[in-house]
């Protein structure tokens, strides 16, 4: 389904981060248009590296974006992102990253999301105490190409500008007159092609979930809300936890229906065969 580009077609993102190009081409296929709001400083409402703390969820940012676009642009329909990052969910010790996209339509008063993770990130963070270690930082997380921001807010060599090896050796020398200097990945989209790498991702499962509607309403944003488990063992036949369906959700009318997934899960995932 091909969302009515003439009752739908124009979408406002917030964005000072030139996020644009790995949304539109995912929006443009389901017959939407992408225009870019950047008149509002989109770091008022956090930051990564630390100046100003985001307020609230993931999902409380995005959304705050996209009402944000609506209003500024005067559309409907407004669009924001946000992402996270940290050590993986499993063990902590790699990086994780979550991107999530919130359409916004202003006049049902619904938004639809388009969300993923995984391990596809850059992301890093450590303290170096010699310039041989901020050079093997440096090396780790694909500099030049990517961003990196050298101490913390406040210290005066603190810098979020740095695209090359030596202008971070230089302000890295300053810091470590002092101490240990922090050195992190830009994750500002504009300064990380890894991230906005995943942005597209995500902008990809937002338009499935967009050229959805609901069986119920029509309405577009159809799509899964949560895993149900209890697939049966294929060698003892107990219920285990691999899911055996997908609940799915209209965000705008709450209607629901249940999705088969599984017919059996492998005795190697049976908390009864392989305890």
């Amino acid at each position: 389904m091909t969302i009515d580009t003439s009752s739908c077609g124009r979408v406002c993102l917030l964005t000072r981060h030139a996020k644009a190009p790995a949304i539109a081409p995912a929006l443009a296929a389901i017959g939407q248009t992408l225009e870019t709001i950047d008149r509002f400083d989109t770091d008022t409402l956090g930051t990564f590296s630390g100046e100003i703390e985001r307020q609230g969820s993931m999902r409380d940012a995005a959304l705050s974006k996209a009402k944000l676009a609506c209003d500024l642009g005067g559309s409907r329909y407004g669009l924001g992102s946000e992402g996270a990052f940290g050590g993986d969910p499993f063990l902590g010790v790699s990086g994780w990253g979550r991107e999530l996209l919130v359409w916004w339509d202003a006049e049902a008063g619904y938004a639809v999301e388009g969300f993923v993770q995984g391990p596809e990130t850059n992301w890093r963070t450590a303290e170096v105490v010699d310039l041989n270690a901020a050079r093997h930082f440096l090396a780790e997380v694909g500099l030049p190409g990517h961003g990196v921001i050298v101490g913390r807010p406040g210290e005066p060599w603190f810098d979020k500008t740095c695209d090359d090896a030596d202008t971070v050796l230089v302000r890295v020398r300053e810091g470590l007159a002092a101490g240990p200097v922090m050195l992190q990945t830009d994750m500002r989209a504009h300064r990380n092609p890894t991230r906005l790498a995943m942005i597209a991702r995500a902008a990809s499962a937002l338009a499935s979930r967009l050229s959805t509607p609901c069986p119920a309403c029509a309405a577009p944003g159809f799509g899964p809300a949560e895993a149900i488990a209890g697939a049966p063992c294929e060698a003892c036949g107990m219920p285990t936890r691999v899911p055996r369906a997908e609940r799915w959700c209209c965000p705008r009318c709450a209607h629901r229906d249940e999705r088969p997934l599984a017919l059996q899960a492998t005795a190697d995932s049976c908390d009864r065969c392989n305890p």
